[in-house]
C-alpha cells in the first residue's frame, strides 16, 4: 500500500470514529433522560382546583368507634 492509500484509510477511520462518539453521546443522553423520567421525581403536586386528597379530611361521621366490617354474610 502506498503513502496516500494509508493516509486516505487513517482518515475515514478518523471520521468513523468521531461519527462514533458522536452516536454514543446522543445514546447516553437519551439513556440519561429516559431513566430519570422512568425512576425520577414524579411531578405529582396539589390540585389548584380546591380538591384535597381524600386520606387529609377528618371523617364526618367519626363517633369514635371502629366501623364494622362486612365479610361475606357477616359482620366482624
Amino acid at each position: 500500500m502506498s503513502q496516500e492509500n494509508l493516509e486516505k484509510i487513517i482518515a475515514q477511520q478518523a471520521t468513523t470514529i468521531q461519527n462514533l462518539t458522536d452516536e454514543i453521546k446522543l445514546l447516553r443522553e437519551q439513556v440519561a433522560y429516559l431513566t430519570q423520567k422512568r425512576y425520577g421525581k414524579s411531578s405529582e403536586q396539589t390540585p389548584l382546583n380546591g380538591q384535597t386528597s381524600l386520606f387529609d379530611e377528618p371523617d364526618a361521621q367519626d363517633d369514635g368507634e371502629r366501623p364494622r366490617c362486612r365479610r361475606s354474610d357477616y359482620y366482624l
